[in-house]
């Protein structure tokens, strides 16, 4: 019996990477790590409680250190999403904020004391098996990408409406022969599946009527395709070029 429940490093290491999972039936396909949910929402409640908490203290005069904090966190989001999305950032940069923040906390999780928190699962929460890092369970990553891989598609389509989005997806960037359509399909998606890997490049500074080029969107802000971007045309817009 000593020897059973002796603690060996095999035994140390499953204990933390096993998690709370409850299967919908015996036997059943269907199952929920429970360690995951929980721990993902009290993370949301938290982190959206905190910043809600400092909006609502917020003021227009000389700001707190914590509401300095938060204004350069959403100064930062809302710059990242003003270079990549053209078109009403009432929505999109919130959804962004939540993204990050969630996301940022859910790692941090990992940061904490894993023994200390096991005596915290187990005395606590009475639960002798609880993983406290969300991220660490795949089912966590994959919903999270699924989720931004679908409001992607969904603000394209509001912003360029669907005859628009179609367009660009089979007859960008080669043309609208049906010949090439495959080939535009196919290097569309790859761009797709890559963009979280690369980076972006393009002119720094605000168009102007006086310096207006091809380089310029609709927007007034220079924007090149991700992969194409030219410095040539940046400088002789009169505009600095970063990659």
């Amino acid at each position: 019996m000593a020897a059973e429940s002796e603690l060996t490093s095999t035994s140390y290491i499953q204990h933390h990477l096993t998690f709370l999972t409850k299967a919908s039936e015996p036997g059943g396909f269907w199952s929920v790590n429970v360690d995951t949910v929980v721990t993902s929402l009290v993370l949301g409640v938290l982190a959206f409680g905190f910043l809600w908490l400092v909006a609502r203290k917020s003021t227009s005069g000389v700001p707190s250190k914590t509401q300095a904090f938060v204004e350069i966190l959403i100064d930062f989001v809302n710059e990242q999403v003003k270079g990549i999305f053209h078109g009403e950032l009432k929505t999109v940069a919130p959804l962004a904020l939540t993204v990050l923040v969630w996301v940022l906390l859910m790692n941090a999780m990992d940061f904490l004391p894993i023994d200390v928190m096991d005596l915290f699962y187990q005395h606590v929460l009475h639960q002798h098996e609880w993983r406290g890092v969300p991220t660490a369970d795949v089912n966590t990553t994959f919903a999270l990408s699924l989720s931004v891989f679908a409001l992607m598609i969904f603000y394209s389509i509001k912003v360029k409406g669907l005859g628009g989005w179609m367009h660009e997806l089979f007859c960008s960037p080669f043309g609208s022969n049906p010949l090439l359509w495959p080939f535009n399909l196919l290097l569309t998606r790859s761009n797709t599946c890559r963009s979280p890997f690369r980076t972006r490049c393009g002119c720094t500074e605000t168009c102007t009527p006086a310096r207006s080029s091809s380089c310029c969107s609709a927007s007034g802000r220079r924007r090149v395709s991700p992969g194409r971007c030219s410095a040539a045309c940046c400088t002789s817009a009169g505009r600095s070029f970063t990659s």
